[in-house]
């Protein structure tokens, strides 16, 4: 399951990097270290392709007589439920009947810096693509929903997971967001793509692309969103340049031995 992560980006630097627009009728989202089920959070959709807007983090299927608050939506459907790493069999998301509309025609993008994973034993880890690589694109699905009490309409979106690569297998973590390319970004909200090639881009990211560290239990608190929920504990997977900005001041750009104390994202930018 993905069920928290970190959108600290700016609207602006997001526009940048996707060639978006935030529409004038959409509210600026607040910087969120832990956005969580509930939570607004930016995404662009196959429907408005040109336009960043705030979703809600929670995907209520369209004929739920409830809200279902779905985060996630595993990319083999129910199959691998052993979490293999070696599976290769069909990517069966199309085949659960929550998923089968939106998988289909309203997928999005959604805008992410970093997110959480835990261990079997509930520890908190944070990942991010190393080199600056942010903000970066999750392949997301969303739906519509009416609630049948109100007429109040929700939009929300879910988060598609697949088996975790090999990086974050080391420390116990067993599944991961799909993170996409910049060619499979524009695949996955054009809506002519036909799905046979939308499920070949359900894959892990490659290790090395990839970073991160243990958490406190600060990142185990609902609701909490403060920048110190992602001070590391111990060592980075592996080491990185020092950033020039972090929560604890300036430090100048050197080789570090896994930046151990040295919190992950540049808070003071």
């Amino acid at each position: 399951m993905l069920t928290k992560y970190v959108l600290a980006s700016d609207p602006e630097k997001i526009e940048v990097r996707f060639n978006v627009t935030l529409a004038p009728c959409f509210e600026r989202v607040p910087k969120n270290y832990g956005v969580s089920i509930g939570n607004s959070a930016y995404v662009i959709t196959s429907e408005h392709s040109n336009l960043l807007q705030p979703l809600r983090f929670g995907m209520i299927p369209f004929y739920a007589s409830e809200p279902m608050n779905l985060s996630s939506a595993r990319a083999e459907g129910d199959k691998n439920l052993r979490n293999d790493p070696e599976y290769n069999g069909s990517r069966a998301i199309f085949l659960k009947p929550e998923f089968r509309k939106p998988i289909q025609s309203l997928r999005c993008l959604v805008i992410a810096d970093a997110w959480y994973g835990w261990t079997e034993c509930h520890k908190p880890y944070l990942f991010f693509l190393q080199n600056k690589n942010r903000p970066f694109a999750m392949a997301g699905i969303y739906d519509l929903w009416k609630n049948p009490e109100t007429g109040e309409l929700v939009s929300g979106f879910a988060v598609i997971t697949t088996v975790a690569n090999e990086q974050m297998r080391s420390v116990g973590v067993k599944r991961m967001p799909v993170i996409l390319s910049r060619s499979g970004e524009r695949q996955w909200i054009k809506s002519s793509v036909h799905l046979s090639d939308i499920l070949r881009l359900l894959l892990p990211h490659p290790s090395e692309d990839l970073n991160g560290y243990l958490l406190s239990e600060l990142a185990n608190i609902p609701g909490f969103n403060d920048p110190t929920m992602l001070n590391p504990v111990g060592e980075r997977l592996k080491p990185e340049p020092r950033p020039l900005f972090t929560t604890k001041g300036y430090h100048s750009p050197h080789k570090a031995k896994g930046n151990s104390g040295v919190a992950w994202f540049e808070t003071d930018k």
